[in-house]
């Protein structure tokens, strides 16, 4: 599905409201609400949306468990790391318990990390299957998302759920989920905002698939759903929309 807002903020404020829709469903339905949330200055701005006592009050965060889809290899407190910019945004304003968030751990050792953060996910699902509720993603100018960039070693994971990855383009160290874990949630939203994305999403969305070129389209839930929240300019080369 791909829908259509006139701003980032109308596209935002959607993407909230998701997001309040399915944690009430999910903490009714089973008593918990088990999300990966991503970085980046779009999901930072929906994030301030959901902070705010009107929305927050409509989510029962003591049943809200959060994780992320990638990381970079930064420490906690740097502002390029995706965890901290959530807690700057939301989970510091938000009456979530601590033992909720399940942080990417960045020791020093990134291949013991990543295992050990792929254990972390496997132990919270105690034996039954690794299936997020939500997963956020977005999509880089070039068609990364996660930190699975064009060319990378991840798009041809076939095992890990978890994996560090060197991205040669960024020069950066980051630890990602992997398609085997995205591929098994329940609900899969890109948020994409801007003129930069235009192109990379013509090609993702209407293109051939090419994957080791768009890694984005290597997203396909089994037994899931994907849907697109684009702006209009994040949506103007594309033949097939849907305004929202």
């Amino acid at each position: 599905m791909i829908k259509v807002f006139g701003s980032a903020k109308e596209l935002c404020f959607h993407a909230m409201e998701i997001f309040i829709e399915l944690a009430q469903k999910n903490i009714a339905k089973k008593g918990r609400f088990v999300v990966a949330l991503s970085g980046g200055n779009t999901p930072n701005m929906m994030y301030d949306l959901l902070a705010q006592k009107e929305n927050a009050q409509k989510v029962n965060w003591n049943n809200v468990f959060v994780f992320w889809g990638d990381e970079r290899y930064v420490p906690y407190r740097d502002p390029n790391n995706n965890a901290y910019q959530a807690y700057q945004h939301l989970l510091d304003k938000v009456n979530i318990p601590a033992r909720n968030i399940f942080r990417i751990p960045v020791s020093g050792e990134a291949h013991r990390d990543a295992r050990q953060y792929e254990q972390n996910i496997i132990e919270f699902f105690q034996g039954k299957p690794t299936s997020f509720d939500l997963i956020f993603l977005g999509i880089g100018d070039e068609g990364h998302t996660a930190s699975i960039f064009p060319g990378s070693a991840l798009l041809y994971e076939q095992y890990d759920l978890v994996k560090e990855v060197y991205v040669e383009l960024k020069q950066s160290l980051r630890i990602s989920f992997t398609s085997n874990l995205i591929n098994a949630a329940r609900e899969v939203i890109f948020m994409a905002a801007g003129k930069t994305k235009a192109n990379a999403l013509k090609k993702i969305i209407e293109g051939a698939y090419h994957p080791e070129i768009f890694p984005a389209q290597i997203v396909n839930p089994v037994q899931g759903h994907v849907t697109w929240l684009l702006d209009s300019d994040a949506a103007a080369q594309l033949t097939r929309q849907k305004k929202a």
